[in-house]
């Protein structure tokens, strides 16, 4: 790692080191006497994250004779000794104890929130500015994992922009999504189960996010595609980058550009907003970078805040991790309940979702009570091909198929109900914001508008 290090020298300009008061201090001097020998720039200083077992004497700028930031209070002193210190690189020499791979996340999360990369003996994360920053406005929504809703969520940001006059304009990424950025305009296409169908059949994902995109929110979208994920977000392959050109080619009044599972945009966005679902663990968020993913953002959207998903407790311990991390962040607490984009009323219906089976009688409840229908069967396995063609020959007595636009809903549902002669209805999980939607709404106003006193150079 020490040859990476050297051979990273046209990168990093500035060194710094972490240290334990667990090894012998000369042992320590020695270790960094190394790192200054290999490194071909300048090393700044030491941050001293604690750990008294050997260590004699608090004297350490005189010992090391460089400069030593002690670290406190974790959460906040390390950011400061960050911002103090500027490095390029961080290197790592402390060791469990005082760190274990929790904390190594932490400190990963808080060196690519102050651009820095992070290195160990084993390990390197290099921190890497997005290839391309948008030209027009624009908000990434961003999330911490898969099937968390991030989707729904930016339908509802999307429809709150447009309904207050905006052009808004969807960049989507996915695992699944086209070689070359396609164009979608979806308040001008008739996006039917025919049509969807006629995509698949000719080996194209018909259930891409762009696609959900342009049929839920009636916007024009362009769909791109991604490979790999890093634990930062950065992907491996990438077409986001010439879809967004093409988005600025277009200018619209704001580009959304969506995440895909938890990697990130590799164009960047003027603001971001992250999408979290109470059914996570805080310590998988942690441990995927999520607080980084939290640092970056102006706006914090909670999903799935209801039993038996989590309860109040968890949302509870959820809102206040977040705030330790971001206290500047606006967080929102959401459920999602589904909206059929077609009537339902009086038709014996299954569903398909990408849901937990836990909530399998609210959602048959609410269904039956709103839109006025006979939920016959329900399957969970949207995302599971065997076990959803499995579940759809089980069901019987059934008329319609109610859908949504996710994973094998094109391929698997849309094409079993064609060819059984039975109608397909596809359906949109709306967000309920239970701390005052209309404040949401007027806090991502304000972001828009701060995106474009910025654009403008007034801020």
């Amino acid at each position: 790692m020490l040859n990476l290090l050297k051979n990273q020298s046209n990168n990093f300009k500035r060194l710094i080191a972490i240290i334990d008061g667990e090894h012998y201090p000369q042992i320590t001097l020695d270790a960094i006497n190394v790192l200054k020998n290999e490194f071909d720039g300048k090393f700044c200083g030491i941050i001293f994250l604690g750990g008294t077992e050997k260590i004699t004497s608090g004297n350490f700028n005189d010992f090391f004779n460089d400069e030593v930031y002690a670290i406190k209070d974790f959460q906040k002193d390390f950011l400061a000794a960050l911002e103090y210190f500027k490095p390029d690189v961080v290197y790592d020499l402390s060791d469990e104890p005082v760190v274990n791979h929790l904390v190594r996340m932490k400190i990963a999360s808080f060196c690519f929130y102050k651009k820095a990369s992070y290195m160990g003996p084993d390990f390197l994360f290099k921190y890497e500015e997005s290839l391309y920053r948008t030209i027009n406005p624009s908000i990434s929504i961003i999330g911490t994992g898969k099937r968390i809703g991030k989707t729904a969520i930016s339908s509802y940001i999307i429809n709150i922009f447009k309904n207050s006059g905006l052009e808004v304009l969807v960049v989507a990424m996915g695992r699944g999504g086209p070689r070359e950025p396609q164009l979608l305009k979806g308040e001008e296409i008739d996006i039917t189960p025919e049509y969807l169908l006629s995509l698949s059949n000719r080996g194209l994902h018909a259930s891409s996010d762009y696609i959900e995109d342009a049929l839920m929110s009636k916007v024009t979208t362009i769909g791109c595609r991604r490979c790999g994920g890093g634990f930062g977000g950065k992907v491996f392959l990438s077409n986001v980058v010439e879809g967004t050109k093409l988005a600025d080619s277009l200018n619209p009044d704001l580009i959304i550009l969506e995440g895909s599972g938890a990697s990130l945009p590799d164009a960047k966005a003027d603001a971001n907003i992250c999408v979290i679902s109470a059914s996570q663990d805080w310590n998988d968020i942690v441990g995927y970078l999520g607080v980084y993913r939290i640092l970056i953002s102006e706006i914090i959207i909670l999903t799935n805040c209801e039993k038996p998903v989590a309860d109040s407790k968890k949302v509870k311990n959820l809102e206040d991790n977040i705030k330790l991390i971001n206290p500047g962040a606006r967080i929102y607490k959401s459920i999602f309940r589904p909206q059929p984009i077609g009537s339902i009323e009086n038709k014996k219906i299954i569903i398909a979702m990408t849901a937990k089976s836990i909530i399998e009688d609210k959602i048959k409840r609410y269904i039956e009570e709103n839109f006025h229908c006979t939920v016959i069967g329900v399957t969970f396995n949207l995302s599971n091909r065997p076990l959803l063609k499995k579940d759809l020959k089980s069901f019987k007595n059934f008329d319609t198929v109610l859908t949504e636009l996710k994973a094998a809903s094109v391929d698997v549902v849309t094409d079993f109900a064609i060819k059984s002669g039975k109608e397909v209805i596809y359906m949109n999980n709306i967000p309920r914001i239970l701390n005052n939607d209309k404040i949401l709404s007027k806090n991502l106003k304000d972001v828009y508008n701060k995106i474009i006193k910025t654009k403008q150079g007034m801020l």
